[in-house]
C-alpha cells in the first residue's frame, strides 16, 4: 500500500531543522524563502504525495516541487509554496519528525505568525517549546512565552510530534496585522532565530520590503480617506 507522503530527502546527521510553511502574514513563508536565499541553500529534497496539487512551481525557468527542502551544511529548511490540508499535514509532520529522530536533530524550528489585529510600535516575538527546558531558551533570548492558546498548521503539529520524541523543537510567532503579507514580522523571527542557530544573515533587505508596503498601505489610507470626505461633500451638496 502507497503511503500518503513520502520524504525524499537525505541522510543528514545532527540536523538543524526549520520549517516555514505558508500561515497567518505568511510570516514563516516569507522567513524560510529569505533564508534559502540569503544563504545561498539549494534544493536538496521534496515532499512526495498522491494528495497534493498536480502542479509544477516554475522558478528561474526550471520546474519544481511546491514542497521543498534546502539545505547547506547541516541546515535544512523546509519551504512550502502552496496551503496544504490539514489531514496532509498530520502525515507530513510525523514523517518529518521520524526522519529528525532517526538523524538525532539538533534543533526542530518553526517559524510563524501571530494575528493581532492592529499595529503597534514595536512588534514582539512569542515562543513556546517542547519542553520546560526550550521555553527557558526562550526566554532567555526575550521571545514572549505563550502560556494558553493554539497554534495551527504545521508549526503546531511538527511543535506536538516533535515533542512526543523528546527533540528539542522550539515555535517562534511574529506578532503580525493577519491580514497580508508581513516581512517585518518575519525579520523579527529572524533575529530571534539567529540566536538559536548559526545563522549569519542581514535583515535590512526584509525591513526595507516592509517599508515600501508600509508606504503603499499608507497611500492606499489616504487615497480612501480623501474619497470618502468628497463624497460626503457631494452628498452635502445634493440635500443643501
Amino acid at each position: 500500500m502507497q503511503k500518503p507522503v513520502e520524504l525524499i530527502l537525505p541522510e543528514i546527521k545532527n540536523p538543524i531543522f526549520i520549517e516555514g510553511y505558508p500561515g497567518i502574514g505568511l510570516v514563516g513563508h516569507i522567513a524560510a524563502n529569505f533564508l534559502a536565499k540569503e544563504l545561498n541553500m539549494e534544493m536538496i529534497g521534496y515532499v512526495e504525495s498522491p494528495f497534493l496539487p498536480p502542479m509544477s512551481l516554475i522558478l528561474e525557468g526550471k520546474p519544481n516541487p511546491p514542497l521543498r527542502f534546502y539545505g547547506k551544511s547541516n541546515l535544512i529548511v523546509a519551504v512550502a509554496d502552496i496551503y496544504i490540508p490539514p489531514t496532509l499535514v498530520n502525515e507530513i509532520a510525523k514523517e518529518l519528525t521520524s526522519y529528525l529522530k532517526q538523524n538525532n536533530a539538533e534543533k526542530v524550528i518553526s517559524l510563524g505568525g501571530m494575528g493581532i489585529g492592529f499595529f503597534k510600535e514595536h512588534m514582539e516575538v512569542w515562543g513556546v517549546g517542547g519542553s520546560e527546558e526550550e521555553n527557558k531558551d526562550l526566554k532567555n533570548l526575550g521571545v514572549k512565552i505563550l502560556k494558553y492558546g493554539s497554534i495551527m498548521g504545521m508549526s503546531g503539529k511538527l511543535l506536538w510530534e516533535a515533542s512526543k520524541e523528546n527533540l528539542k523543537v522550539y515555535t517562534l510567532l511574529g506578532e503580525t496585522f493577519g491580514d497580508r503579507p508581513d516581512p517585518g514580522a518575519a525579520a523579527n523571527v529572524i533575529e530571534v532565530l539567529k540566536k538559536l542557530a548559526p545563522i549569519e544573515v542581514s535583515i535590512e533587505p526584509l525591513l526595507k520590503e516592509a517599508q515600501i508596503i508600509e508606504e503603499q498601505l499608507r497611500k492606499m489610507h489616504e487615497q480612501m480617506e480623501f474619497a470618502r470626505k468628497r463624497a460626503e461633500k457631494e452628498y452635502e451638496s445634493v440635500y443643501l
